[in-house]
């Protein structure tokens, strides 16, 4: 893991910092973050939606481990995964569309 560990002090006025802060806070980005990807010449791209499509992958994962919990526990035989399949074809579907905005 890389560690931050050197300061660099920069001057701006007191608008200039304001835009920038305001500029890092409309891509969900710290000042120090921000800064770097600018300064480094790096591409800030902002998804928007992902924050649902995240919710319902961790909904589906919490599915499918405690059918697994109770696939081994013995308490059910066999499984359906239909609906997992419906879910995750559709949230595929989700992220192919955001990635397609994103380009």
């Amino acid at each position: 893991m890389r560690k931050r560990n050197v300061t660099i002090t920069v001057r701006c006025t007191v608008d200039e910092r304001d835009k920038i802060k305001a500029r890092a806070d409309s891509h969900s980005l710290s000042l120090s973050d921000f800064v770097l990807r600018s300064a480094l010449g790096k591409k800030i791209v902002i998804v928007n939606g992902l924050d649902e499509v995240i919710r319902q992958m961790k909904a589906i994962g919490n599915n499918v481990n405690q059918l697994a919990r109770a696939v081994n526990e013995g308490r059910v035989n066999a499984v359906n995964f239909d609906a997992v399949h419906r879910d995750l074809y559709a949230l595929y579907g989700q992220i192919g569309k955001l990635v397609g905005e994103v380009k």
